[in-house]
Formats: C-alpha cells, sequence, structure tokens
C-alpha cells in the first residue's frame, strides 16, 4: 500500500519547519519559495513545535540548526539590510555591489543570487524581440560563466551550503545545453545534495523534478525521508503524466494534514487535466479562484479548459477578471489569447501569446499555444519555430511533439511527421489520440499492417475520438476482408450507440450501407441486414440503397414461405441493436473466423521508437 512520509510526521513539527524555513529564505530573497512555504503554513492550523535534537541533526545536518544567533548588532547587519531594500527594489546591481566584501552566510548568497538575477534580466532585454531559444541561450553569457566557475571551485573543495548548491545547479542548467545524459545527471547530482543539507528548499526540488525524464531515474534518486519529498514525488508523477499516482499521493497528503493547501488543489486539476477529465479539473481550480480570486498562478491551464469545452462566456468572463488584476502577468496574456482564439481572431492571439513570451520567454505554454495558432492559420513554418522552442524548453512536453507531427503532417512531409508523433506516444504511451495519429501517417506511408496495429492498441487503451474501429473496417474493406470489415463496422456502431453519438456522419452512413448489404450476402442474417437497412432509408445519401435491399430481403422471404413476411415493413418490425446483432453473429453464423496475428485482442506493448528522420527510406521498425 502507497505511504506517504508526512502521515507519520507531527504537523506541530511541519509547522514549525515551515516558519523557520520562510525567515531562512525570505533573508535570501528566494521568493518563489518562500510565498509557496507561507501558502503551505496557512493549510497547516496548529501551533508550532521545535523539533527534537535527533530530528534536526538527521535532516539539517546539526542539532542547533534551529537555534537562534545571539550575537551583537553590528555594521554587516547594517550593510546586509540596506543591500536587502536594493534587492526588493529589482536594483540588484546594486545590491550586489554592497555585499562584494560578504563571503559567508545570507549575505554571501543574496550577492551572488543578485549577481545572477542581473545578468538574467539584462540578457532577456537584450533579446526581447527575439523568439530563438537558441539565441537566448545562456551559455555565453560572461557573466553567469564567471559565477559559474567560482562555484565550481567552491563546490569541488566541498564549501556550498544548501543555498549556493541550489543556485550552483541553476547555473548549471542554465550554462549548459542539456543534451547529454552526463550533463544532466550533474545537475541532478548537485540538487540532490542541496535537498539533503536544507529539505525545505521548494525550489530545488522544483527544480530536481523538471530534470527527471522518466520513472526509472526516479527510483534510483538518492533523496532524504524528509516529508518535503512527498510532494516532490507527487509534483514529479504529474510532470511525467503519471497521473493516477500523482491524484494518490495528493489524496494521501491530505489525510496527512494539507486539505487546505490551495497547491495541493491546483496540482490535482492538473493532473486531472492530464487525464482530459476536464470537469472535475475545472471543478477544482473554480473552489481555488473562490477562495482566493485575486490568484493568477494556474489560471491559464483553467482557461484552456474552458478553450477545450467550449464554454466561451466563462472564458470571457476569466479573461476581464485576471486582466483587471494584472494585465502584465504572463498567465493574463495567455488567458486572453486564447479568449481571442477562440474567437477564431488567431492574430490577436498571436500577439497576446507573443506579449506572455516577452514578459517570460520560457514559458512553455506560451509557445506551445501559439504553435497552435500559426498551425490554424496554416503559418508551418513559424508553427515549426515555436514547437521547437517548446520542445527545447521541455521536452516531456507530448503537445508540443504532437504539434510538430501535425505540422509535418500538413507539409505532407509523413516520415518526419511519424517521428513526432512517435515521440509524443513515447511520452503518452496509453493516450490514444496519439496512437491513432501514428496509425493515420502509417496508413499515407501505406505500411498497412503497422496501421492497423496502432488502431488496435488505441481500442485496447480507450478510443478517445472513436474513430479507430472505422478506420480498421476501412482498411480490410480495402482488402476485401469483409467479415474483418462487417465485425469493426458493427463495433463502431455499437460504439456510437452507446456514447450517445449523433448518427449522420459519413463514417455512420458508410458502416450502415456496408453492413446492409453484407449481412444480405450472408443470406443467414435478414433482421441485422433489415436493421441496417432501415437506417440507411433516414438519410437521403443512402436512402436508395437501404429500400434496395429491403426489397431484397422482401423477394427472399416471400420465395422462403411468403405470408406476412413479404411485407418490407414486417421485416424490420423487431429491431435488432448493433449490440445483440455482435452477440448473434458470434452464435449464428456458420463461418468461422480464425484470428491468428491479425486479432483484435492481440498484445497492447509501447511501440518500439526507434524511428529517426535521418533513416526516413531504411525504417522498418515495427509496432511490438
Amino acid at each position: 500500500m502507497t505511504r506517504v512520509i508526512s502521515e507519520s510526521c507531527d504537523k506541530k513539527v511541519i509547522k514549525f519547519e515551515i516558519l523557520s524555513a520562510i525567515k531562512q529564505c525570505k533573508k535570501r530573497g528566494l521568493k518563489e519559495t518562500t510565498k509557496w512555504l507561507a501558502e503551505l503554513s496557512l493549510a497547516l492550523d496548529c501551533t508550532p513545535v521545535k523539533p527534537s535534537q535527533d530530528y534536526t541533526e538527521k535532516f539539517y545536518g546539526s542539532s542547533n540548526h534551529f537555534e537562534e544567533p545571539s550575537t551583537p548588532h553590528n555594521k554587516d547587519d547594517d550593510i546586509y539590510e540596506l543591500a536587502k531594500s536594493y534587492f526588493d527594489i529589482t536594483e540588484y546591481d546594486r545590491a550586489a555591489h554592497i555585499l562584494l566584501s560578504s563571503k559567508e552566510g545570507s549575505s554571501h548568497f543574496l550577492h551572488v543570487y543578485s549577481r545572477y538575477l542581473s545578468a538574467l534580466r539584462k540578457q532577456q532585454l537584450q533579446h526581447l524581440y527575439n523568439h530563438s531559444t537558441s539565441e537566448r541561450a545562456l551559455g555565453k553569457n560572461e557573466v553567469l560563466r564567471t559565477l559559474r566557475s567560482d562555484l565550481a571551485r567552491k563546490y569541488k573543495s566541498d564549501e556550498l551550503d544548501a543555498y549556493l548548491l541550489y543556485l550552483y545547479g541553476i547555473l548549471l542548467k542554465k550554462t549548459s545545453e542539456m543534451s547529454t545524459a552526463l550533463q544532466r545527471n550533474e545537475v541532478i547530482t548537485v540538487l540532490c545534495k542541496s535537498v539533503k543539507k536544507f529539505p525545505m528548499n521548494w525550489a530545488a526540488w522544483h527544480e530536481l523534478s523538471s530534470l527527471i525524464p522518466d520513472q526509472q531515474m526516479l527510483s534510483s534518486l538518492e533523496l532524504p525521508a524528509h516529508w518535503m519529498k512527498d510532494f516532490f514525488l507527487a509534483q514529479t508523477h504529474g510532470d511525467l503524466i503519471n497521473a493516477d499516482e500523482a491524484l494518490n499521493l495528493y489524496e494521501l497528503l491530505k489525510k496527512a494534514g494539507f486539505q487546505e493547501s490551495c497547491h495541493i488543489k491546483t496540482q490535482e486539476a492538473i493532473s486531472q487535466h492530464n487525464r482530459r477529465i476536464f470537469d472535475e479539473a475545472i471543478t477544482l481550480l473554480e473552489e481555488v479562484r473562490a477562495k482566493d480570486p485575486y490568484r493568477l498562478d494556474d489560471m491559464d491551464i483553467l482557461s484552456n479548459m474552458y478553450y477545450v469545452k467550449g464554454r466561451r462566456a466563462d472564458l470571457a468572463h476569466l479573461a476581464h477578471h485576471c486582466t483587471q488584476v494584472d494585465r502584465y502577468r504572463v498567465e493574463t496574456c495567455c488567458i486572453v489569447g486564447n479568449y481571442y482564439s477562440i474567437r477564431t481572431d488567431h492574430e490577436k492571439a498571436v500577439i497576446y501569446f507573443q506579449r506572455a513570451l516577452k514578459l517570460n520567454p520560457n514559458y512553455l505554454s506560451a509557445w506551445t499555444l501559439m504553435g497552435h495558432e500559426f498551425t490554424e492559420v496554416k503559418n508551418t513554418s513559424a508553427a515549426i519555430q515555436a514547437y521547437r522552442n517548446a520542445v527545447d524548453l521541455n521536452r516531456r512536453d507530448y503537445r508540443a511533439w504532437y504539434g510538430l507531427g501535425q505540422t509535418y503532417e500538413l507539409l505532407k512531409m509523413y516520415y518526419y511527421s511519424l517521428y513526432y508523433y512517435k515521440q509524443a506516444h513515447r511520452l503518452r504511451p496509453f493516450d490514444s489520440r496519439m496512437l491513432m495519429a501514428v496509425g493515420e501517417t502509417y496508413e499515407v506511408l501505406k505500411r498497412i499492417e503497422e496501421s492497423k496495429m496502432c488502431y488496435r492498441k488505441a481500442l485496447a487503451v480507450g478510443d478517445i475520438e472513436g474513430m479507430a474501429n472505422i478506420k480498421l473496417a476501412k482498411l480490410y474493406k480495402a482488402e476485401s476482408s469483409t467479415e474483418w470489415a462487417a465485425y469493426y463496422y458493427e463495433r463502431f456502431a455499437q460504439q456510437a450507440e452507446e456514447r450517445g453519438v449523433v448518427e449522420g456522419t459519413s463514417s455512420h452512413t458508410e458502416a450502415f450501407q456496408f453492413l446492409a448489404r453484407h449481412h444480405l450476402q450472408q443470406g443467414n442474417a435478414l433482421d441485422a441486414a433489415a436493421y441496417y437497412a432501415h437506417k440507411c432509408c433516414e438519410y437521403p445519401e443512402v436512402r436508395e440503397d437501404g429500400k434496395a435491399v429491403l426489397r431484397q430481403i422482401s423477394h427472399i422471404r416471400g420465395i422462403g414461405g411468403g405470408g406476412d413476411d413479404s411485407d418490407p415493413d414486417a421485416a424490420i418490425r423487431a429491431h435488432p441493436t448493433p449490440g445483440n446483432i455482435l452477440r448473434l453473429r458470434g452464435a449464428n453464423d456458420s463461418t468461422d473466423i480464425v484470428m491468428d496475428t491479425d486479432s483484435p485482442s492481440a498484445s497492447v506493448g509501447p511501440i518500439k521508437l526507434s524511428f529517426s528522420p535521418g533513416q526516413a527510406e531504411s525504417d522498418t521498425s515495427n509496432l511490438g
């Protein structure tokens, strides 16, 4: 049974740790971590109690970690307070300069951190109108390279505390290409050391979570058995699209005492969004918004779901409200962009997504959404650039990979499209939409067997779009495998009936027409033929075919025994349903269908992703 460390921890001790960490992070200017901890503290309604010496020594390396220093006020304290005031109003160069002689503690961290933030801001302003992530890369920034060298020297001599280890990890990540496992593992090692020395720095846990590529890497990490690890694991499972495990962990964390946490509710909503259970996710985020109406964090995700559900009025209201709260927040720009997109005003939508990227060029969602807008207006080159930038920022973003596949499909570059769809499927192996995209591309490339395998796997994992059956039916019909074509056409009709799908599309009429003719030719399933012929009569495009089948049924029954059976209406008085027809066929058909490797119940293991664009012509990899 899954358990969380938080269950066995004293909530009063947790409260004390949070309050102490807030002070430490606030002194060092770690604003986002301070805010996160403060929100978590609000969720715990209890009186703080100081941890035992054994607990403190185990997780903080010293039994007197929480002891307040009793040194008298001196000149260094005045220098720090002045520097911190400069830092708080974002005068980073002044703060760094006044702390130039500081060599340890929070003053030294604030000096290094100010230099880092100053370099970061200047780089962003220098490339304000350049949307290329390669041009914005920080690897050539001299200030950051100098900082990295200084910290690397101290790292080798083990002189870095938990906060400087965190900063060194960020510098390694931002100034390296992170294209190799060696580079990624080096950053992971540094951040793991940081959380071992001081487990309350949520920023370090969050950066570490963004570097974990898969479950195998996650299970191999050596992390402190501190209650903060629970939040890290839940966050990482959510990022890895392992939504069920993430939701399970968040549920246990709520039972452990964090049931009032807005962070947990928001992350639950994101996990439900990844599972495409939009109604539940919307409810959770609306609860958070009702509790904290001026919160803008993650509200762009709520706007995405309003967009998908077609809730135009709610999206307009959300955009108006967020604009009143802060029109220059990146989330607000994305929300307004979604609003213009749902109104099909794609040019204005792009403007707002570009505005979001000027505010934060590393905001993944804005890149992906802008790619969608460029795809809508058929600006494929701009769409490809936007999606590539999203992939450069986060290679785990399946939406960007899928968008690249769609864009190359528009360009009829199907081998490239196949590669990107496979990457999306690798990240979402149980998402039928990815399997359908791979299958359709195989179909275009005339690789029919691989295409069939994809469609069958889409059925096995739960066909979201409800098109796998009709795709298989058409493939078997093209091969003149009429029994298999009929089997999948009937499954398609049954699925439409079970889901309450409105009939009348070309796929439905094609299925009814084929099944009416097929059952008529079988000779022993006239009731089924009559049922589907009657369905054909409901649609003008196949009405004549339906009437022709009914006449033939009347003729056959007239020869066979006459009576009321010669009346076409008598042939359709007892309408069998598609589900009943499927069961009847299994019991009554005289022809046995031999299911070999073509079985619909074949293995549904993930696709082997051994394809790359460079081996387009020689790719012979099959779906395993």
